[in-house]
C-alpha cells in the first residue's frame, strides 16, 4: 500500500475525530452549519457511487456487480436499523430516547462497522485506480465530520462524558483506518470489495444524509446544497480529464 494512500486514511480517520472534539469543545459548530455539510456531502457521494463508482464495479465483475453493491447497501441498513435504531446523523438532542448503555453501544457498533467500510471504500477505489480513489476520498472526507459528530453527541445525550464522547469518536477514527489497511490485504479481490463498499456509500448518501438534508426548515438552502455538491463531483472529475487523468 502506498504511502498516499495510508496519508489520505489517516486524513479521513481524523475527520471523526474532529467531528468528537467538536461536540466535546465548550463551543462547537452550529447546527445549521453542520447540516449544510451533510446537504453537500449527501450531493457529493450520490455523484459519486452513481457515476463512478456503480460503472467501475460493473466493468470489473460484469453482472454479478449489482448483487454485490446491493448487499453493501443492506449491510450498512441492517446494522444501522438492527443494531443502532434510533441512529440519525446530526446532534443528539433527546436523552430520553438515548438513555443507556445497550443502546448507546449499539449505535458504537452500527457506525463502527459503517466508517471501516468508508475505510474499504478508499482502499478498494485506490487499487481500482488511483485518481477514483482521489474522488472518493474527497467525498468520504465531506461526511466524516457529522459521523464523528453523530457518535460524540449520542454519548453526551446519554450522560456520558466529554472524554467518553472523544473516546467513541476515537473508535470509528481507528474503524476508517482499519478499514483502508483492509482494503490492501483482498488482493484480486479489491473489486469485489470495492462493488460491497459502492453500497455502502450509496447508503450513506442517499439514504442517511439526504434524510438529514430533507429535515431543514430554512427555506431552498440545503436542496441547492445537495447540488453544489453534486456539482462538486462533476467539477473535480471534469478538472481530471482536462489534466488528462484516466478515471
Amino acid at each position: 500500500m502506498s504511502a498516499l494512500v495510508l496519508l489520505l486514511g489517516l486524513a479521513a480517520s481524523l475527520g471523526d475525530l474532529i467531528g468528537g472534539a467538536v461536540v466535546a469543545a465548550p463551543r462547537r459548530i452550529s447546527d445549521r452549519a453542520l447540516g449544510l455539510l451533510m446537504a453537500l456531502g449527501a450531493g457529493n457521494l450520490l455523484g459519486v457511487s452513481i457515476i463512478e463508482l456503480v460503472p467501475e464495479s460493473m466493468s470489473q465483475i460484469g453482472p454479478n456487480a449489482p448483487i454485490l453493491i446491493l448487499g453493501g447497501y443492506l449491510f450498512i441498513h441492517f446494522f444501522e436499523h438492527v443494531f443502532a435504531p434510533h441512529l440519525h446523523f446530526g446532534e443528539e438532542t433527546h436523552a430520553a430516547t438515548i438513555i443507556d448503555a445497550h443502546v448507546t453501544n449499539t449505535a458504537l457498533i452500527g457506525l463502527t462497522l459503517h466508517a471501516f467500510m468508508d475505510g474499504v471504500a478508499i482502499g478498494s477505489a485506490f487499487v481500482t485506480s488511483p485518481a477514483l480513489g482521489l474522488i472518493v476520498f474527497a467525498a468520504i472526507m465531506l461526511h466524516k465530520l457529522p459521523e464523528g459528530f453523530t457518535i460524540a453527541s449520542i454519548m453526551k445525550a446519554a450522560g456520558r462524558t466529554r472524554r467518553w464522547a472523544l473516546a467513541a469518536s476515537g473508535v470509528l477514527s481507528v474503524a476508517t483506518f482499519s478499514g483502508v489497511l483492509a482494503s490492501s490485504l483482498v488482493g484480486p479481490l479489491a473489486p469485489y470489495a470495492l462493488a460491497v463498499a459502492t453500497g455502502s456509500v450509496l447508503y450513506v448518501g442517499a439514504t442517511d444524509l439526504m434524510a438529514e438534508a430533507n429535515k431543514a426548515e430554512e427555506g431552498i438552502l440545503n436542496p441547492v446544497m445537495v447540488f453544489i455538491g453534486i456539482g462538486m463531483f462533476f467539477g473535480v472529475v471534469g478538472l481530471a480529464r482536462v489534466a488528462g487523468i484516466d478515471l
